[in-house]
């Protein structure tokens, strides 16, 4: 299995380091623009890799459609353009922390709306997750949490991640009827589609000649980060299980943080270790909840075996 592990830590770090090349991108191009060349490109290729397996219909069926359109308008315009544009007022080391909180802000989406059931272990790793996303954005001013000024870029981070929770619990239903390539190009394309209007409407869609470094951040964005860290993240789930493979994705945020203060030296002050701390001990309470009760009765059942043969003794 260590190739597997190799391909999940590989996969994380891909993604750690994105919000660093987007950064860099988004002073030679604006977000919208970014984010509907993206897609398009994004799906194109996910196409030809269906077109080129055979095996995987194209079209969606029709109840899907509205569905993909609501992952579009989540998970492609919202997250996306938020990102990015949180990316140009904050630091690369707060995207990537901020995006680390995913699975509790995904869980706690789930409860309200799917009514699924968490334990309280689990509730807990979200409430620690949580208070660290207000520490690390407030960077552990108490005048700052009084005053509710808080970074815009940060907030929009934060609002981005409900977007991508929102992605992943309708694409969870909707790839009972649909492969996971189908609902990622399409989502792609209806994502696109939406924020293309949205930046005619506001503007905000220009075309910009690249220089020979805003190209390569392109093509490491679109496919890098798009779609061979999402082929590999499939992989890598497939043989390891979701909530184990989720355990490496904790490597985002150190990758993150140390990318953005190596090569653009942002700040990161050691009240944000503070907020870091709680975000990754949340998640992992939260993704690990069921292996740590697990060790743990196995525990009590060895101390009670001793203690009933000492007894015996």
């Amino acid at each position: 299995m260590g190739k597997f592990y190799g391909l999940l830590a590989l996969t994380a770090a891909i993604w750690g380091i994105q919000p660093l090349f987007i950064k860099l991108a988004v002073r030679e191009i604006t977000p919208v623009s970014l984010t509907v060349v993206r897609f398009v490109l994004i799906s194109a290729t996910i196409f030809l890799i269906m077109r080129w397996r055979h095996r995987t219909p194209l079209l969606p069926p029709l109840p899907a459609l509205f569905p993909l359109f609501c992952m579009g308008v989540c998970g492609v315009a919202v997250n996306n353009v938020a990102q990015f544009t949180g990316l140009q007022y904050s630091t690369v080391g707060n995207a990537t922390l901020i995006a680390s909180t995913t699975p509790a802000v995904t869980a706690l989406l789930a409860v309200f709306f799917l009514r699924e059931r968490l334990l309280p272990i689990q509730w807990l790793g979200i409430i620690i997750s949580l208070l660290g996303v207000l520490v690390l954005i407030s960077k552990g001013s108490l005048a700052i949490l009084l005053r509710i000024s808080f970074n815009y870029g940060d907030l929009l981070f934060f609002f981005a991640q409900l977007g991508w929770a929102a992605y992943m619990l309708i694409g969870f239903r909707v790839m009972h009827h649909l492969s996971a390539l189908g609902t990622t190009a399409w989502a792609g394309v209806f994502g696109a589609l939406t924020t293309l209007v949205y930046g005619l409407v506001t503007d905000e869609l220009h075309y910009a000649p690249l220089s020979p470094a805003g190209m390569a951040y392109m093509v490491y964005i679109i496919w890098m980060g798009g779609v061979c860290a999402m082929v590999f993240w499939n992989l890598g789930v497939k043989m390891v299980g979701a909530s184990l493979a989720a355990v490496f994705l904790n490597i985002m945020p150190l990758v993150g943080v140390a990318a953005g203060v190596i090569v653009l030296n942002e700040d990161f002050y050691w009240q944000e270790c503070f907020g870091a701390g709680g975000i990754l001990s949340g998640v992992y309470l939260l993704t690990q909840a069921r292996q740590i009760l697990h060790r743990r009765n196995v525990r009590r059942r060895a101390h009670y075996r001793a203690a009933r043969q000492r007894m015996r003794a």
